[in-house]
């Protein structure tokens, strides 16, 4: 059996790390650049939903070869070869089926014939639209993984939906989080807070004993950012409305600076972004001990390459993938 976490492509090697902290072990497999990562696991407790790096939970039963003259014949045969204890007395649930390759078939077809043929075994009424338990099929080319998806809605929706459409996931920014080395005591900003993702993951991460200070120009995201934080226990989160350029004028000297910056397409021209990655950088050099450290994403690798003044080293640099679009993470570090 396996436990399958999924998370941003470009980040399994963050979640597999945090993975094996908590369930030690050999045997596991990353599926690079898919955002998949498994472990060999039995059993999975209350402790997984606390992971931060992952999206959903899938505990995989069965692997299997499937046959080229009868594969939907194999998956209704694995499934029914199969345990499934969550069945037993459940309300009702659904069959859920993912594709990758070219086989001859389609999800649906898989959906009906697994889910007709547990229905049969089990008598549990489909329920498409809110089941009880979601029974997963995952054909990836020649292979196939049956189980049982353990998350209803995904972990990292766990801050109240404050947030404007186009603003990263907390999963990314705990990425930033771990990739900037930040941990409990020290003092963080986040100057292009926007609705506050950020700021949220920092504060519910490292806790009180770290100043959180988030910054923004726009009220009204500010606004919605306030009320999350509220909502969520995070009252020690300090908003300001801020220009992200002048940083020493509004805040003082901190260890770790987030940042999300814009990626461009509304300031027009690139000479625009490239003052603003200018300026901003400048702040953050002003601001940072030696040794702080600044991880932002960014659209345009280049032209913040451009921006960087001395005094700062290139610690990190990876890409990543959120809905559709692939941002650059770096990290940098005042020397």
């Amino acid at each position: 059996m396996w436990l399958e976490a999924t998370t941003h492509p470009g980040l399994e090697d963050l979640l597999l790390e945090e993975l094996s902290a908590l369930y030690p072990g050999e045997g596991a497999e990353v599926d690079a650049r898919k955002g998949r990562v498994r472990i060999p696991r039995a059993r999975v407790g209350e402790e997984a939903l606390g992971l931060r790096l992952a999206h959903h939970l899938v505990l995989f039963r069965a692997r299997l070869l499937l046959s080229r003259e009868d594969p939907l014949g194999a998956l209704e045969r694995a499934a029914l070869a199969l345990p499934w204890p969550e069945l037993e007395g459940a309300g009702s649930f659904r069959v859920e089926a993912r594709r990758e390759g070219e086989p001859p078939f389609t999800s649906p077809e898989v959906e009906r014939r697994v889910g007709e043929a547990l229905h049969r075994a089990y008598g549990v009424l489909v329920d498409l639209k809110r089941p009880a338990v979601r029974v997963r099929v995952d054909v990836r080319g020649e292979e196939a993984f049956l189980g049982v998806q353990l998350t209803e809605r995904p972990l990292s929706r766990r801050f109240p939906k404050a947030a404007l459409r186009g603003s990263l996931t907390p999963v990314l920014a705990q990425a930033l989080l771990r990739l900037a080395d930040a941990r409990p005591g020290m003092r963080l900003l986040d100057p292009f807070t926007g609705s506050g993702t950020i700021a949220l993951e920092a504060a519910s991460t490292l806790g009180p004993t770290s100043p959180v200070y988030a910054g923004d120009l726009d009220e009204k995201r500010l606004g919605l950012a306030r009320e999350a934080a509220l909502a969520s226990g995070l009252s020690w989160i300090r908003f300001l409305r801020a220009d992200a350029r002048p940083l020493p004028r509004f805040f003082p000297e901190v260890d770790r600076i987030l940042a999300n910056p814009p990626h461009g397409f509304r300031l027009g021209r690139k000479e625009e972004l490239f003052r603003l990655y200018r300026d901003f950088l400048r702040g953050a050099l002003a601001l940072l001990p030696p040794g702080g450290r600044v991880a932002l994403l960014t659209l345009r690798p280049a032209l913040l390459k451009r921006a960087l003044p001395r005094g700062f080293a290139l610690r990190h640099a990876r890409v990543v993938e959120q809905g559709g679009v692939y941002p650059r993470v770096f990290v940098l570090e005042k020397l």
